[in-house]
C-alpha cells in the first residue's frame, strides 16, 4: 500500500513538470517600448544627475517638456503665462527651506535654488528666462511660486 501511494506521488510530480503553467506568458510589447525624444532623455538625465550631486540636500525637482501648454493650465497659472514649448520645472520643498520667510526672503530662495537647478538642464535650455517655466511647492504641497520669463513671482491666490 505505502509503495502505491509513493509511486503514484512520483507519478504525479513527474507529469506536473510537463504541464505548462496557468497564467503563463508574455509582456505585450507596448507596454515596454515606448519611444523617448532627445529632450525627454536629456530632461530625465539632468533629474538624476541632480539627486546624484546632492544626495543629502536636493529638494524634489521634476523636468518635463511641454509641448501643447498644458502644463501652466493643469497647475492653475494665470493665463498670461504661456508654458508652450517651455520646459517645465516643479521644486517641491521636502527640507523646509521655504518656511517661514518673508516675501523677499522667499523670492531670493526661489533664485538660488532656481540657478542651482538650471545648471543642470543647460544642454536642453540655452536660456533661462525665456526656455523655462518653474513652480515652487511647500513641504504640504501647496503652490508658493513660480518663474516665468526671468521675474519670480509669488502665488496669488
Amino acid at each position: 500500500m505505502r509503495g502505491k501511494k509513493l509511486l503514484t506521488a512520483f507519478l504525479l510530480g513527474v507529469g506536473l513538470c510537463f504541464v505548462p503553467a496557468l497564467g503563463y506568458g508574455e509582456v505585450s510589447g507596448w507596454s515596454y517600448e515606448t519611444p523617448a525624444t532627445y529632450i525627454e532623455i536629456e530632461l530625465l538625465n539632468a533629474r538624476i544627475t541632480y539627486i546624484m550631486t546632492n544626495p543629502t540636500s536636493f529638494l524634489v525637482v521634476d523636468f518635463s517638456y511641454d509641448p501643447t501648454g498644458l502644463h501652466g493650465r493643469i497647475a492653475g497659472l494665470p493665463e498670461s503665462v504661456d508654458t508652450k514649448g517651455k520646459i517645465s520645472v516643479v521644486v517641491g520643498d521636502n527640507r523646509g527651506i521655504f518656511s517661514d520667510k518673508s516675501r523677499k526672503a522667499l523670492l531670493d530662495s526661489f533664485k538660488r535654488e532656481l540657478e542651482i537647478i538650471y545648471s543642470y538642464i543647460q544642454l536642453v535650455a540655452t536660456d533661462m528666462d525665456a526656455d523655462i517655466m518653474t513652480i515652487f511647492y511647500s513641504r504640504e504641497e501647496i503652490p508658493l511660486g513660480y518663474f516665468y520669463q526671468g521675474e519670480d513671482y509669488l502665488w496669488e491666490k
